[in-house]
């Protein structure tokens, strides 16, 4: 094995350690027929185009969802996935299907973006290290095309002219680089030496990391590649999203703990601290009501959600759960959550739900197909960082 694939195979571990089951899953479906809410889980699926795109209106409150659909893999509970497609979901549960592709050896899409307005998906498709980097126009159903060597990662550029890019800067080389790649296919390099993940920030900016310091943050002009702020973090840390207009969520340290960051100034507040029995560390944080959950890490790949207390956190019940319990959303009083895969091989139940933590009701929005499963599910507006 080369010392880059044993760079990218580390990098790819760390990012995955971070981002333990924040929805990040390739995809895929083949009908909207069996995305309807309380469908039966034993539905016959339909057959699925080669690719094809449909143009849809997205209402505020909106998700955008990969699923895939296959045959039951033989460990870790999920399926092999033999066609994809990208659904978009209503508040209330209503799908339509917008993009669909059938998948051979194992070469599926994975959903990197969606544009804070609604009107953008950023697909990739990789092979052999390179990538296809497909922005798809939900409005209209048309889709753009960018090839991109050498591929980790990819965010929409909130310029809407294209994609913000991490990649190796060469076949051998263990260098990465930050890049934007516009809709025509002009390439400019904005900085060598970065690290890991990318987040779109505000008026033109990009958050990444320093590779030769892992603990120093770097805001990057997306114009220039000039750094405009160089911060170090509470340990190592890993953005999340946006938490609100000026702070990034970010989970950072040994124990994962959550932060609150100003990216412009560095200035760092501390969200979680305690943790409770089998409490790995935090993923993700919201609020429902006056109370804070958290996206707990479990053992061996196992996450869930905690509520917050006052020295501690509690395993929030979610009854006839089986394996991970995803925090998506959190509207009012209630948790939009979805159902996954565990490493413990159990076969979930492929349900996206409101969730009430304090009765425990649970109403389903949308209910997959026996042999369907989630992939990424992202809430419409909501800024997230990149994932390889």
């Amino acid at each position: 094995m080369t010392d880059r694939q044993l760079f990218a195979g580390a990098t790819r571990l760390l990012s995955m350690k971070l981002t333990l089951l924040r929805g990040v899953l390739a995809a895929a479906l083949g009908s909207a027929a069996l995305l309807v809410p309380g469908s039966p889980a034993d539905a016959a699926p339909a057959p699925v185009a080669p690719t094809t795109t449909v143009a849809a209106t997205v209402t505020p409150g909106s998700y955008l969802a990969v699923v895939e659909q296959g045959p039951d893999a033989k460990d870790f509970g999920g399926i092999i996935a033999r066609s994809q497609s990208l659904v978009l979901v209503s508040p209330t549960g209503q799908t339509q299907t917008l993009y669909t592709r059938r998948v051979r050896h194992y070469n599926g899409f994975s959903l990197m973006d969606w544009s804070a307005d609604g009107a953008t998906a950023l697909l990739a498709m990789q092979r052999h290290g390179d990538a296809k980097l497909v922005g798809l126009d939900l409005a209209t159903g048309a889709t753009r095309v960018l090839k991109v060597p050498h591929f980790l990662s990819a965010v929409l550029d909130p310029a809407g002219t294209g994609a913000i890019v991490t990649a190796f800067k060469g076949p051998r080389s263990d260098e990465q680089v930050l890049e934007t790649v516009s809709w025509s296919g002009v390439v400019t390099l904005l900085r060598s030496g970065i690290n890991g993940t990318v987040m779109a920030g505000h008026d033109g900016t990009v958050l990444t990391s320093d590779r030769d310091h892992a603990r120093v943050q770097l805001l990057v002009s997306t114009s220039t590649g000039a750094v405009l702020n160089r911060f170090r973090g509470q340990g190592y840390c890993a953005p999340v999203r946006w938490w609100d207009a000026t702070r990034v969520l970010e989970t950072c340290g040994n124990r994962y703990d959550l932060y609150l960051v100003d990216p412009t100034t560095g200035h760092a507040d501390q969200l979680t601290d305690d943790h409770g029995r089998g409490d790995g560390g935090h993923l993700d944080a919201r609020y429902a009501g006056q109370n804070l959950y958290v996206q707990v890490a479990g053992a061996c790949g196992y996450t869930y959600v905690a509520k917050v207390t006052r020295h501690s956190t509690r395993h929030l019940d979610v009854p006839g759960a089986v394996g991970n319990v995803v925090m998506v959303n959190a509207v009012g009083y209630d948790l939009v959550i979805e159902h996954a895969a565990s490493c413990d091989g159990d076969r979930p139940r492929s349900v996206l739900s409101l969730f009430d933590p304090v009765s425990h009701d649970e109403t389903p929005l949308l209910r997959l197909g026996r042999h369907q499963d989630f992939g990424r599910i992202l809430l419409l507006g909501e800024v997230r960082v990149s994932s390889y």
